[in-house]
């Protein structure tokens, strides 16, 4: 298999590069999500750290169109498969639940490269906004539905052509909004307390991708 993809690279570099102006492609990696205090199912006695989410793996694609020398744009999608943790009070004491969610990622970004159009190897860093949408955890209790929040992105990463119109690419990012749901919170107490309730969310991506370029 090593030896099949090292023919394959060293077999590539003689031929002839041209610069890619579009590149369409899919994705696939682990993501991470900070540990953003989301309050709490209860309402009696809420607690700011009964809920939170964990992150899973994400999958999607991205569409680039990349100019003549160093720069390029780029609108995405990325599904994130992820873990809502909470407690709920039963019978007085606080009791751990758990449901599967989707992050819906939808983004606009800006590409800077390191190399110019037609290089084999493009580093690059990049930075644009969001669109989040978390669905509605499957938990009988859970107040309300999914939740949309915008932000911004930043990150980076590499490309490497691996032929005339092929390439992989590497990317690693941080998606960065508002805290989902609406949840409860205790009740700030003494001058200058402030409530866990602000704040924001992020999410964190390492991932690897395929695309077709021309």
């Amino acid at each position: 298999m090593i030896g099949c993809l090292t023919g394959l690279l060293l077999g590539g570099a003689g031929l002839p590069l041209g610069a890619q102006t579009w590149e369409f492609g899919v994705a696939g990696g682990a993501s991470r999500i900070s540990s953003a205090l989301l309050g709490s199912l209860s309402i009696n006695d809420p607690k700011s750290d009964d809920s939170r989410l964990r992150g899973k793996n994400m999958v999607g694609g991205r569409a680039t169109l990349n100019t003549r020398g160093y720069y390029g744009h780029e609108l995405g999608y990325l599904r994130n498969a992820a873990r809502f943790q909470t407690k709920v009070v039963e019978n007085g004491a606080r009791v751990a639940r758990e449901s599967s969610v989707q992050a819906h990622h939808l983004f606009y970004n800006f590409l800077a490269y390191f190399m110019p159009a037609g290089e084999r190897w493009r580093p690059f860093i990049t930075g644009g906004a969001q669109l989040q949408e978390f669905t509605r955890p499957k938990l009988n209790d859970f107040p309300i539905g999914g939740t949309r929040k915008y932000g911004v992105n930043w990150g980076g990463g590499i490309k490497f052509l691996l032929m005339k119109n092929a390439l992989v690419r590497l990317d690693f990012r941080d998606y960065i909004s508002g805290k989902p749901y609406v949840l409860s919170f205790p009740t700030p107490t003494g001058f200058g307390v402030k409530s866990d309730e602000s704040g924001l969310l992020h999410t964190y991506e390492g991932s690897i991708g395929f695309s077709i370029a021309f």
